[in-house]
């Protein structure tokens, strides 16, 4: 199919290229290539805690011991070929012992909001959280821009303007995020990753 992709082009640009009355046409602007199609995985977590498909040619990263002492147990995917900050899906499950939160409402309200307590400023804005349904079960939704430096640690200004999704869900014992990171110029390209995985996931009710 893909020998014959040019010949149907040149098919396409002949015909085009003269009017019903024979005199010759303007020239139409060549389509824009298809986008590779991103394959995807079935994943699953340790314990059954949650299965979800990841895209093949993202990276997979894991600190097990880490999870075992915090009681969340997260998988990291990472983009190839990010910019200067990197494009992440973070799938994490927080026990109801885990050592960061008390629940899925003091996840939100960490950050739902920054640090003092404010939607908006002129580094980041949060919109309203959001009451939805993900993967047949009730999830809340959270949207937020924020500019971050670069190099914190030196005395550098480079900073880049981050775009952030993230679903929260609750379940029985503790609860799930599922959490999409891009460079603003890069979200929207990776976002329909992010969706798919979303729509995939499976945890404990």
């Amino acid at each position: 199919m893909k020998k014959l992709l040019p010949v149907l082009m040149l098919l396409g640009l002949c015909a085009g290229a003269l009017r019903a009355d024979g005199t010759p046409a303007a020239s139409a602007a060549p389509a824009a290539p298809a986008a590779p199609a991103v394959k995807f995985k079935k994943y699953v977590m340790d314990h059954g805690y949650f299965s979800c498909t990841v895209p093949v040619s993202w990276s997979i990263n894991r600190e097990k011991d880490r999870d075992e002492d915090y009681r969340i147990f997260e998988v990291q995917l990472l983009a190839p070929n990010s910019d200067k900050a990197p494009t992440s899906i973070f799938v994490s499950y927080y026990a109801a012992e885990n050592e960061d939160f008390d629940g899925y409402e003091d996840f939100i309200d960490r950050n739902a909001y920054n640090a003092l307590g404010e939607t908006k400023s002129e580094r980041e804005n949060y919109e309203p959280v959001r009451k939805i349904k993900l993967a047949g079960r009730r999830a809340l939704e959270l949207a937020r821009e924020k500019m971050v430096f670069l190099h914190p640690e030196s005395k550098s200004d480079e900073s880049v303007q981050l775009k952030e999704k993230l679903y929260v869900l609750p379940a029985k014992a503790g609860f799930y995020v599922l959490h999409f990171s891009a460079q603003k110029e890069a979200f929207a390209e990776n976002l329909p990753v992010f969706e798919k995985v979303a729509r995939s996931f499976k945890g404990k009710p």
